[in-house]
């Protein structure tokens, strides 16, 4: 499998079903443009917060966007990897979670948003639907490419689709963990 686009949200911790506050993400989103503080080529910020449920406040970037959003009501950073080429789906995935942990500890180290992320579940979403339908056998593709690194990053994880059957919507994959992982260890 070859997608050009795959997302990867971490969750709000310790509730992701809790209120975030939007509005500390915009001066933090800019001064991470201009000190080049978590990977790729930043250009601008995006203010959505006014979305119930949306998008919240999004880092564009050239080849990978960060967000801080509250999409189907949980809360959690986005991070969407676009234009990356002819790599495998388990390369793609790996260097999208390495970017995600990198701007999750940034935010965390930054202090002002006073937002933590939780490394016990990660949503992987396969927002090529020309090269992964929203179907079974997308899943079970994906699933069976990407468990050695789940596996590797969650040691025994349970991964289950939790996008329905729904055509318009992209593959979705939910990683668990079993046990307790460090965010540090999902940037290694």
């Amino acid at each position: 499998m070859n997608p050009q686009r795959i997302s990867v949200k971490l969750f709000v911790a310790p509730d992701p079903t809790a209120a975030v506050e939007f509005e500390p993400f915009t001066p933090l989103f800019h001064e991470f443009i201009q000190k080049a503080s978590v990977p790729g080529l930043l250009v601008d910020v995006a203010d959505y917060a006014h979305v119930p449920n949306g998008p919240g406040i999004i880092l564009i970037g050239h080849d990978v966007d960060y967000g801080i959003d509250s999409v189907a009501g949980k809360a959690g950073l986005l991070v969407v990897r676009k234009r990356y080429g002819k790599a495998a789906l388990a390369e793609i995935a790996r260097d999208t979670i390495a970017r995600a942990a990198a701007c999750a500890k940034a935010i965390e180290d930054d202090g002002r948003t006073g937002v933590a992320f939780s490394a016990a579940a990660i949503e992987l979403q396969i927002l090529d639907r020309l090269e992964a339908p929203n179907d079974a056998e997308s899943f079970d593709s994906a699933r069976a490419e990407l468990e050695p690194l789940l596996n590797g990053l969650f040691g025994d994880c349970s991964i289950e689709r939790t996008s329905g059957d729904d055509a318009r919507k992209p593959t979705t994959l939910l990683a668990r963990a079993n046990g307790d992982v460090m965010l540090a260890k999902l940037g290694g």
